[in-house]
């Protein structure tokens, strides 16, 4: 079944999180092994994608690692970010070999926000079963990735102790664990993951197994935020944590004062239409993942060695590769907004606040959810979506998927990567991983990297 390292900690390191999942291939099956970790990056250490604190970082990795009795040193990471990586599906006429090593560096120079000269990059044909033999065009899969960048996340895992097995790039490692992972029962649909991260939103499409469609959005966790802090008059801190408190799409003061005009009236077709892509709105993936220092010159040639290869899988079935416009609320209570400490019309009153807030944001992510559906079924004869799933931490908002399901039309569902992993529930709570699934998606899709054919 596997053909590589198959007891992985999958590493996810964001702006704002560092997540971590160990898994195990025994008999055939996936398996948990402990208790998947969550812990805060620390503050400013990480920025765009990239590693502006090189010792915090580690630091946060050797405590992580410590604290946590992880069995396995071998890690699979991510890198992103929000100039220093691009995935793309590029369309080229079909070729094969020299023909296609030369067409992709052409369109490296065309794809690269940054020197060619300074990536490292591969790409894999997609080869679609039912393509017509005769087509003239082929898709290819193409990730390109700052080497910079690259060298300082192995850097940073090789100075934690780990041993890096590959570096992965996130839209694979999300259709991975939400696709691949459920084998044939998905094997006939088009899924579409739309993972929320703490800068960006990546729209995923991914089809009979097959990843058809890339979009990185400049909106993420953090804006919903900065719309909070604003309508609140809190400090940064206090808007995260109230955000996280406090926002709910479920009850009625949700849909109160919503436009009346919904997303129809501030759709924008245009620019789709016109130009055949998304008209230059497409950026790197999405939530950064980055690394830090090492000292050994002894490790010193193994670690350029891993930093220069991006690795993509090549198996056959799947690649494993403004703010808120309504008019400012009065503060919330200025205590800490802890369980007990408010009577239940104060809750609801600060929860509209929020919603207050962050509606607009949300109205504004979900628009671009559906221009790209809508984008991607016209260039693929109109085809459905059969379900669209979120991702990242801000898909635990309650009644988010309902929102979004409700404004695009399509079923949307919150993510699980564990619904097809085998979980011993003495290690951990089936209570604990419906709270932090969403948030562990990257994580466990980069470790279940080659724990497929």
């Amino acid at each position: 079944m596997a053909k590589g390292a198959t007891h992985v900690l999958g590493l996810d390191i964001g702006t704002e999180a560092i997540k971590a999942v160990e898994l195990k291939l025994d008999r055939g099956e996936i398996r948990l092994v402990g208790r998947p970790v969550i812990v805060p990056t620390p503050t400013h250490s990480v920025s765009g994608g990239r590693v502006v604190d090189s010792a915090a970082v580690v630091e946060a990795l050797d405590r992580l690692l410590s604290s946590n009795g992880f069995s396995t040193k071998k890690v699979v990471a991510s890198v992103g970010g929000d100039t220093d990586v691009v995935v793309r599906i590029i369309e080229v006429p079909k070729m094969t070999g020299k023909e296609l090593d030369e067409a992709i560096q052409w369109e490296l120079e065309r794809q690269a926000p940054f020197p060619v000269d300074q990536a490292v990059f591969d790409y894999q044909p997609i080869e679609r079963p039912d393509t017509p033999p005769d087509a003239q065009n082929m898709e290819v899969l193409l990730a390109v990735a700052q080497e910079e960048m690259v060298d300082a996340h192995v850097e940073a895992l090789m100075a934690a102790k780990l041993v890096p097995q590959a570096i992965d790039v996130e839209p694979l490692a999300i259709s991975r664990a939400l696709v691949d992972a459920a084998g044939d029962a998905l094997a006939d649909q088009t899924i579409a993951n739309v993972h929320v991260g703490a800068t960006n939103t990546a729209i995923i499409i991914v089809r009979r197994g097959l990843l058809a469609f890339v979009r990185t959005l400049p909106t993420g966790g953090q804006q919903l935020t900065a719309a909070v802090r604003q309508n609140l008059a809190e400090d940064e801190a206090q808007a995260e944590r109230t955000k996280r408190l406090f926002s709910d799409l479920t009850g009625s003061y949700a849909y109160e004062g919503m436009p009346a005009e919904g997303l129809a009236a501030t759709e924008d077709t245009s620019t789709f239409e016109a130009s055949g892509d998304l008209g230059g709105a497409v950026d790197s993936v999405f939530e950064a993942a980055e690394g830090d220092v090492y000292g050994s010159l002894a490790e010193q040639a193994s670690i350029d060695e891993a930093a220069t290869q991006l690795e993509v899988d090549t198996s056959g079935h799947a690649f494993q590769l403004p703010p808120s416009q309504v008019a400012p609320a009065p503060p919330p209570p200025s205590a800490p907004p802890e369980a007990g400490r408010f009577t239940s019309p104060e809750i609801e009153k600060v929860k509209a606040q929020v919603y207050e807030a962050i509606a607009q944001p949300l109205l504004d992510l979900a628009t671009e959810v559906r221009r790209s559906l809508d984008f991607y079924r016209r260039n693929h004869r109109n085809e459905d979506i059969d379900r669209v799933v979120l991702s990242g931490g801000t898909a635990l908002i309650p009644g988010l998927a309902e929102f979004i399901g409700g404004e695009i039309g399509v079923p949307t569902e919150v993510a699980n990567p564990f619904e097809h992993v085998v979980v011993d529930g003495s290690e951990v709570t089936a209570q604990y991983l419906r709270d932090v699934a969403p948030m562990l998606v990257v994580a466990a899709g980069l470790a279940m990297r080659d724990m497929f054919d």
